[in-house]
């Protein structure tokens, strides 16, 4: 098994994340993290090492500068559990009224890192072509 990011490599991967979507913008910055999780193939995490992982980025997020909002939460996210193996999938939703849109990260279906009460007032759009 592959270990669990630490918290100062997930602020790395917050800083990288936001400075793409400041220079690059939505689509690049996706693609990107597409082309960067889709180098790893090995044994993945264990579900427990999963919510570390998770974990660890909301302790990066919480202390970074303008703190981290859902989508620079979830590409960091995707892009260090995609490399580790993990077949995460990169989410985000909306609701229409009051108009609100959100982010984040599933496996095998299941939010990685937010609760299923929030993400079910989201409706999730098709995987975003970018």
């Amino acid at each position: 098994m592959m270990t669990v990011p630490s918290v100062p490599r997930c602020a790395l991967a917050l800083l990288a994340v936001r400075a793409s979507l400041k220079a690059r913008g939505f689509g690049p910055t996706v693609a990107w993290a597409r082309r960067l999780g889709a180098c790893a193939k090995g044994p993945g995490l264990a579900p427990e090492a999963v919510e570390r992982a998770a974990w660890h980025v909301a302790v990066a997020a919480a202390f970074f500068p303008g703190r981290a909002v859902c989508l620079e939460q979830s590409l960091a996210l995707f892009v260090l559990l995609r490399r580790r193996g993990v077949p995460a999938d990169l989410r985000i939703g909306v609701q229409v009224y009051p108009f609100y849109a959100h982010a984040w990260v599933e496996l095998h279906g299941e939010p990685v890192n937010e609760d299923r009460e929030t993400v079910e007032k989201y409706r999730a759009l098709p995987e975003v072509a970018a």
